[in-house]
């Protein structure tokens, strides 16, 4: 079958955002059961590919010249370019008529979208469409400004919208059943995974060490989210990290995401980490393949305030290292039942600094939980989401 894989943001070599690689990693895998997918995005590049999948950009006509002076795709190009300041319904319609001209020329047996945003006002009359939504009530609410989702969530209860003529998916059982309720009707649960033949596990590298720490000791904190500070906790990890400077740990704090939609952030960023005296112990970074973040790292952290899934911690505990995540419902839905994963009261960087100690105190004892991965790659194995995808395009 030809499985159209939808997302309004780009995807490119350089960087791959969690929904992308999950994109990415999805399609790999429905290739492996003998599916023909590939990818549509909103690109200037027509056709590329990324890790072998085909990848379309798709930019309709009207919007070229506007999308070019911005570069890429982004929130602000959505909400400037696109929403316009529209009521909720409005922008709601012109958001799936932007996604509908993106698919205008691309034929498919079946068009798995990945937004409720997106597809809300999407026809799919004489299509097989399906939605997977990686967004919440708060991020909606932080994207679309305070009320979004009330407004979005009545429409959606009055059948203003056209997903109750859709199927509904998300990779979280907490906000399937939460959607549910909220919406009034069925959303179903498919968890994620990780690409185990892709993400291996291996004895951790040092090689970073040896660049920052020379011949003493150190240790390498990595935080893999997109600096996005009022979702991803930033400024919850920079302050933790200024305690354990005062406790005089070494150390540097690794920080993966920055591409071209959050260097707006950067400047502020510097100020926050002059503000609390880590200038020199913070790394901004990009990484092209996330695997070489995650093998020269001592410890993972994740202070998320919300999370519509987890994609970065599957990836940390899939390779057996020691997680310290915030107490969302999404990171104890994934992670409660493993011994690697640590949790913190969210958004209490006295928790998350305490944390960091005791498990940095523990690092030399045991630097990845080769049972604990093990067990956690055979719960999360992306294997088994193509699967039950697989199954949902057939019965479609």
């Amino acid at each position: 079958m030809k499985i159209c894989l939808h997302t309004n943001f780009q995807i490119n070599q350089n960087y791959i955002g969690g929904t992308e690689r999950f994109l990415i990693k999805l399609a790999k895998e429905l290739t492996v059961l003998g599916h023909s997918p590939f990818i549509v995005c909103s690109s200037m590049q027509e056709q590329t590919y990324v890790e072998g999948i085909k990848v379309f950009g798709r930019i309709p006509k009207n919007y070229i010249q506007r999308i070019q002076k911005y570069g890429f795709f982004s929130s602000d190009f959505l909400k400037n370019e696109i929403f316009l300041n529209n009521k909720v319904s409005d922008s709601l319609s012109l958001i799936a008529q932007y996604t509908e001209e993106q698919l205008n020329d691309i034929e498919a047996d079946v068009y798995h979208l990945n937004s409720f945003v997106s597809a809300s006002f999407f026809n799919p009359s004489g299509r097989n469409v399906i939605v997977t939504n990686h967004e919440n009530n708060l991020e909606y609410n932080s994207y679309w400004g305070e009320g979004f989702f009330e407004q979005f969530t009545q429409l959606v209860k009055d059948k203003k919208t056209n997903l109750h003529k859709i199927k509904l998916l998300t990779p979280s059982s907490y906000y399937a059943t939460y959607f549910s309720n909220a919406f009034n009707l069925c959303i179903h649960n498919i968890k994620l995974g990780v690409q185990l033949n892709d993400f291996y596990v291996s004895e951790q590298v040092n090689d970073i060490k040896k660049e920052y720490f020379g011949d003493k000791d150190g240790f390498i904190i990595l935080l893999p989210s997109r600096l996005k500070i009022i979702q991803k906790g930033h400024d919850i990890a920079i302050k933790a990290c200024s305690i354990l400077k005062k406790r005089n740990i070494n150390f540097k704090l690794i920080i993966t995401g920055i591409k071209r939609s959050t260097e707006k952030y950067v400047n502020d960023f510097r100020c926050m980490l002059k503000d609390n005296d880590i200038e020199d112990s913070v790394v901004l970074s990009s990484y092209s393949d996330i695997l070489n973040a995650y093998n020269n790292c001592d410890v993972v952290i994740s202070p998320e305030r919300y999370c519509s899934y987890g994609l970065s911690i599957s990836e940390s505990l899939s390779l057996g290292i020691n997680t310290i995540l915030s107490d969302i419902p999404t990171y104890k839905e994934i992670a409660q039942n493993f011994k690697h994963a640590h949790f913190f009261e969210s958004e209490n960087y006295y928790d998350l600094a305490d944390k960091l100690i005791l498990v940095l105190s523990q690092i030399n004892l045991q630097k990845r939980n080769m049972s604990e991965a093990i067990r956690f790659r055979c719960e999360y194995d992306i294997r088994d989401c193509a699967k039950a995808y697989s199954e949902i395009y057939m019965n479609l």
